[in-house]
């Protein structure tokens, strides 16, 4: 495959070449011959044609390719077929310079809306959502979903009432009116209210968000924020704290964990020299420490690491390697199905139960290879921190570090040892974030996020992370090991690149709201200009038919959806399947359109901290007081407006099922029976 030099420029355009034989070659060129013009229903046809092919052999590669350009037709990227060849340019938004922003985010969210569509229009998404919008005898009464959707005709009267107030009495008024209150879905857990299981009350309203729901990997706390003012407590908004990315530049230059945002803050004296080395020391240790060792070096070699050493770890390293290669293919031959599906190789350990013997773990050749691997780096970063006398003169030492190659990469794999750590239990990215209506007409989408930062946000991911025995970080360490959830920062992306009004001027000053000990901010930390790598352009059909091409090609399972074997199984499998195809995955997976980074300290001192220069611990506000600024900042003002209460007269169960009932062309299809 050939492309632009500026690949990943947005509106750039992308040459596909796929591996196909001349009698392959002419089946495609039949189906994508379609002249100059594109045919509106030119995706639903590839679609049809893909499910005709058989998922073997070369029919496996048009189905993928079917389903691929299928995909990204509809996700707004302009396509050309001449000659045999096929060209994509992705909807950037560079090339759009003349679209305002409304015009640009309407652009991204029509693209969005195709895959929802489809999702919504499956059979048992379908029956989902009847079976929670459909009236049913419970131990509380006869309860549906949508008696938790508040009347924004009922909010918007009371709301007027409230004119006549002046600034102090209205916002005692609105307290009474609006009080808001955090629900996290525990497995299991039942509304009081209405009976329903709190996951999927949830998962309804996450149907009503503008991209397709798809479950991730990882850690994820699904959250509730409920109005305890009203009856049965309707749903103000819905948010996800869920793992945070590994690598997201603009993020960790925000935090200080890349080498240079570290160099800048030492030497514009904002961070301790003599401080921030010994921080560095003790990460090092800290890693060396949680790395089982006995089997791969010797304690002399560890206290006085040689070049020897590391070159002996890398080896075994390649070695375990090429091991457990061997030991996939003959796992792929053995539980091979007849139709040729393959279970994954998932290792002895499943979970963190008492009984595992997590020595005999780490000796598991994807952790042989892991652990000498990291020592082989973690040694190698001493070795160099011991040359340069960090220990006895962290001035001199850091500034050696810092101006030479070799201190650099000491340095890099150094505060790569703060990211991991501060990733696996302090940092939580905020997947989903948002009002329902009618809130969403109340500015409650900020409410939302600023009551992620809240205390008892905070306590309940503790609860639910903290002390758990981890399952990588113990076969790594070959003894249980369990991290603390002290949840430190958040991070969140805009989905439109261009703004977000519910991030933008998200701050409120403590100087202002005598309820708050320190300010409150949600602030932009970086701008991806040309994009990022993803998957959300792409379908679960058109994943799955990739998954399989990269079974096919490599007659192994080589991705496993296991605990320990890299980050995010999804992408790395779609990424095998368009190598199998013969393009170059990084033109597909780059999606081309920029994004946005916000971040949340939730205290004062929370960057700091992530890099080992302070241990301060600083509750953050409870859910009353942030409430009670909010209101104060713009819940009391945005009710003044006249235009703001007609918008919100329209909202309520009706526009809910009307979000989801309504197909692409606008047809509303509803049919309710009580049960």
């Amino acid at each position: 495959m050939t492309a632009d030099k500026d690949l990943y420029g947005p509106g750039r355009q992308r040459l596909f070449s796929p591996y196909l034989a001349p009698g392959e070659r002419d089946r495609l060129h039949d189906v994508l011959d379609f002249g100059r013009a594109v045919p509106p229903s030119f995706a639903n046809e590839l679609r049809s044609l893909a499910r005709r092919f058989v998922d073997d052999g070369d029919s496996l590669k048009l189905r993928a390719i079917c389903l691929l350009i299928a995909d990204l037709h509809e996700q707004g990227w302009q396509i050309d077929f001449a000659k045999g060849r096929i060209t994509f340019a992705p909807p950037g938004i560079g090339r759009e310079n003349q679209q305002s922003i409304e015009d640009i985010k309407e652009r991204v969210r029509t693209s969005l809306q195709a895959a929802r569509q489809r999702q919504l229009a499956e059979p048992s998404v379908r029956q989902f959502l009847t079976r929670m919008e459909r009236r049913t005898a419970r131990p509380a009464g006869r309860f549906s979903v949508l008696d938790l959707v508040d009347s924004g005709a009922d909010l918007a009267r009371e709301i007027r009432a409230l004119s006549r107030f002046g600034d102090l009495d209205r916002e005692a008024a609105l307290a009474r009116l609006i009080d808001p209150v955090i629900e996290v879905c525990e497995a299991g857990a039942k509304c009081p209210d209405t009976g329903l299981a709190l996951t999927d009350i949830w998962r309804y309203f996450r149907h009503t968000w503008a991209h397709e729901y798809r479950a991730i990997p990882g850690r994820q706390m699904l959250v509730l924020v409920r109005n305890a003012a009203r009856p049965r407590r309707p749903i103000i908004g819905i948010a996800m704290l869920a793992s945070p990315v590994m690598r997201l530049a603009c993020r960790d230059n925000w935090i200080g964990w890349l080498r240079e945002a570290a160099r800048d803050r030492v030497e514009t004296g904002l961070w301790d020299a003599p401080a921030l080395g010994g921080a560095l020391l003790d990460r090092l240790t800290e890693s060396i420490a949680n790395i089982r060792s006995d089997d791969l070096v010797t304690a002399k070699e560890l206290r006085s690491p040689s070049e020897a050493v590391c070159l002996r770890l890398e080896q075994r390293a390649a070695g375990a390697a090429a091991a457990r290669d061997v030991q996939l293919r003959r796992h792929y031959e053995q539980h091979r199905d007849e139709d040729g599906r393959v279970k994954p190789h998932r290792g002895e350990v499943k979970s963190a139960g008492h009984d595992v013997d997590w020595r005999r773990a780490s000796e598991d050749l994807l952790f042989v290879r892991k652990r000498a691997e990291s020592l082989a780096q973690l040694l190698f970063a001493k070795r160099t921190f011991n040359t340069a006398r960090v220990a006895r003169d962290p001035v001199a030492g850091l500034e050696n570090l810092f101006a030479s190659t070799t201190g650099q990469r000491a340095l890099d794999i150094a505060f790569a040892e703060f990211r991991k750590s501060g990733l696996s239990s302090q940092v939580a990215d905020v997947s989903i974030c948002g009002a329902v209506h009618p809130y969403n007409q109340l500015l409650g989408g900020k409410l939302v996020a600023l009551l992620l930062a809240s205390r008892e946000v905070s306590d309940a991911y503790a609860r639910r992370y903290g002390g758990q025995v981890s399952v990588i970080a113990s076969q790594m360490a070959g003894r249980p090991i369990s991290k603390p959830a002290d949840l430190q920062i958040l991070t969140t992306t805009s989905l439109y690149g261009v703004g977000s009004s519910q991030y933008n001027r998200l701050a409120l000053a403590s100087a202002d709201h005598p309820e708050l000990e320190y300010d409150l901010r949600w602030g932009a930390i970086g701008k991806s200009l040309t994009g990022g790598f993803g998957t959300l352009h792409l379908g679960t059909e058109t994943a799955h038919a990739l998954r399989s091409m990269a079974m096919f090609r490599h007659d192994a399972r080589r991705v496993n959806n296991r605990f320990g074997e890299g980050t995010s199984p999804r992408l790395r499998q779609i990424r095998e399947g368009l190598d199998a195809l013969g393009l170059k995955s990084d033109s597909i997976l780059h999606h081309a359109t920029p994004r946005l980074f916000y971040g949340c300290e939730l205290n004062p001192q929370a960057r700091e901290a992530l890099v080992g220069l302070t241990s301060v611990e600083v509750q953050g506000p409870d859910v009353r007081s942030v409430a009670a600024a909010w209101r104060r900042r713009w819940l009391s003002k945005r009710v003044l407006r006249e235009e703001t209460l007609v918008r919100l007269s329209s909202l309520g169960p009706t526009s809910v099922l009307a979000a989801l009932h309504t197909d692409a062309n606008g047809q509303f299809s509803l049919a309710l029976n009580d049960g």
